[in-house]
């Protein structure tokens, strides 16, 4: 008798310590996508202030470089006129200018600021107005 109540107990042990890794790395995973967002929305307005007339950006794709703690957004950026230009941008958090970008397109990253809200697709799928 005694043994079947060590495995029982054993057996919801075991079952306890899946429940809470399982529920934890789902805790940390959604807490790490909930920081690229917020990075992803500063990155945006930062965005605003450096380029004229942007109506649309998808975020592509984040990277983050433990090393210098910047951020990299790869975007499909969208002009008043329609006419796009894929980029990438390097951030920092809380920094009110963008890192290091290359100018693909003169005509759609024209330098400036873009007062109008734009509409923002991020890199989870999500969208928002900023």
């Amino acid at each position: 008798m005694k043994k079947g109540w060590i495995i029982f107990i054993s057996l919801i042990v075991i079952i306890i310590a899946v429940v809470a890794i399982v529920g934890g790395k789902m805790y940390m995973d959604n807490k790490k996508e909930q920081k690229t967002l917020d990075i992803e929305k500063q990155s945006v307005k930062v965005l605003k202030k450096t380029f004229a007339d942007v109506s649309r950006v998808k975020i592509e794709r984040t990277g983050y470089n433990k090393m210098t703690g910047s951020y990299r957004m790869v975007v499909m950026m969208t002009d008043k006129q329609g006419n796009s230009a894929h980029f990438s941008y390097g951030f920092v958090e809380n920094d009110d200018e963008l890192g290091s970008y290359g100018i693909v397109d003169e005509n759609v990253q024209k330098q400036g600021t873009t007062t109008a809200k734009i509409r923002v697709i991020f890199s989870d799928g999500s969208e928002e107005d900023i």
